[in-house]
């Protein structure tokens, strides 16, 4: 399954990219630049940008 998570570099969006990309391809969206290696590092596929 593909899951699109906002707020990803978040306490909480990070603890639900953590665990949906452990058996699901994970698209993750954050504000800052800094965030994206942490999210890369979770095992989600990132992107930076701002609703």
């Amino acid at each position: 399954m593909r899951i699109f998570i906002t707020g990803a570099s978040g306490f909480i969006g990070g603890a639900i990219a953590q665990a949906m990309a452990e058996e699901h391809e994970v698209l993750a969206m954050s504000r800052s630049d800094k965030s994206d290696q942490r999210i890369g590092e979770l095992g989600a596929a990132w992107s930076t940008s701002s609703l």
